[in-house]
């Protein structure tokens, strides 16, 4: 594989829409196929069965994709004058790519010279049609990089890998986010038991794999537990292993962030050095405390260190108040709260044992628990205001009043 492969096949895609119209089942399949990789997890694939004429009959309606691909068994005038007229039913800026039944250079330079993308003769390649995926989508869009949230406690005891688990449950369960969920507490971790499956893994063993080319043995670590939702099924080391060193943990995060939309990070019982180095790179760090005196003295000292660590910047940043009512009578009020943390709670749970101590102690998620809607509403509503965790930022949507696409194609065709 070229160099240029390398790059284009082995990262995370950006949000975007493909629409395949196309007769041959070989290549519906091999369409099919690409919804489950790990890179076009934020890729949104339209498959029809139909031709250019389909094409044309969609895009008089609806908003074109970012690219189509169609399959044609004529090649002549008729065929091109065709593309022409879906390239005035289309908006600007997409890409078009045909799939043809010969190969043919001469219509190859002509489909080129009018602004197609590519030319492929069937049978269709799958390595072939993933990078050609791959490169037009990013030359396109970029690259952008996923996004990491990290759970860190005031202190232990405040239920802070509640708040990550549930997170990471709500963002890919009612928010549609392809999401992984990592506990960086290494033997300590009981993240595994907690979503239903049993750890495979080490951290140690993680960040090797992290750090070379063996994407098999990644891939095997990664244990999905839902449509959207996986983790790095680390834990299996003995509790008083000696921990990775921030560089090795770095590794981890960084296959996770070319692997994944969405990086939840439960740092609960993690060491200090992985602490710090995860809450430098995250664009969140949500900081979770109980509304007693001693969870929130330290909280407001984690929050200063957390800012100085993130050079000054209180952006990103987030207050997590749990357990409120446990110990009614001994609490601080909420107007205390802001004025000696000057930072407004994002969300303040309440104590409800019989939802989460059934949960943890049953190795049920949430979503099966009895009582558990109004949490997992409340849950979602802390994710979209605070971190933008909607389901229509995941969407592909018009930009800038219709955002026209089909630009090369549509361009030398107006040009003539």
């Amino acid at each position: 594989m070229s160099d240029h492969q390398d790059v284009v096949t082995h990262v995370l895609l950006p949000v975007a829409r493909v629409s395949l119209f196309v007769r041959d089942q070989d290549i519906r399949d091999l369409a099919e196929s690409l919804k489950s990789d790990w890179r076009f997890a934020r890729v949104t694939f339209d498959i029809r069965d139909g031709d250019v004429d389909t094409a044309i009959d969609t895009y008089r309606q609806a908003v074109s994709p970012n690219l189509v691909i169609v399959e044609t068994e004529e090649i002549g005038d008729s065929f091109t004058g065709r593309l022409e007229v879906l390239a005035n039913s289309c908006a600007e800026n997409t890409a078009a790519v045909v799939v043809g039944p010969v190969n043919d250079v001469y219509l190859y330079r002509r489909l080129i010279d009018m602004g197609v993308s590519d030319y492929l003769v069937r049978p269709v390649d799958r390595d072939v049609l993933i990078e050609l995926i791959a490169k037009i989508l990013i030359e396109k869009l970029g690259a952008p990089g996923s996004r990491m949230v990290a759970f860190v406690g005031a202190k232990g005891g405040v239920g802070t890998s509640m708040v990550a688990q549930t997170s990471a449950l709500v963002s890919s369960h009612d928010l549609e986010q392809k999401t992984v969920i990592m506990d960086a507490a290494g033997g300590g971790s009981y993240l595994s038991v907690a979503m239903g499956t049993e750890a495979v893994t080490t951290l140690h063993e993680a960040s090797r794999v992290s750090g070379s080319s063996d994407q098999d043995s990644f891939r095997r670590m990664i244990v999905k537990v839902g449509d959207n939702l996986s983790i790095l099924a680390t834990g299996a080391e003995s509790v008083l292993d000696v921990p990775v060193s921030a560089d090795q943990f770095e590794l981890i995060l960084n296959k996770l962030m070319v692997t994944f939309p969405l990086v939840v990070v439960d740092l609960s019982q993690a060491p200090k050095s992985l602490v710090a180095v995860t809450m430098e790179r995250a664009h969140d760090v949500v900081v979770v405390s109980t509304p007693t005196l001693p969870s929130l003295r330290s909280a407001r000292s984690l929050f200063q260190e957390i800012k100085a660590l993130r050079g000054g910047d209180e952006k990103g940043l987030h207050l997590v108040l749990n357990q409120k009512g446990q110990s009614q009578g001994f609490e601080v009020s909420d107007q205390d709260i802001e004025t000696a943390l000057k930072i407004h709670p994002d969300m303040v749970i309440n104590f409800q044992p019989k939802i989460f101590s059934a949960a943890e102690s049953s190795g049920k998620t949430l979503f099966e628990v009895a009582g558990s809607k109004e949490v997992a509403a409340q849950f979602k509503s802390f994710l979209i205001k605070n971190m933008r965790f909607s389901s229509e930022e995941i969407s592909e949507k018009p930009s800038d009043g219709g955002s026209k696409m089909l630009s090369g194609f549509l361009g030398k065709f107006k040009s003539k």
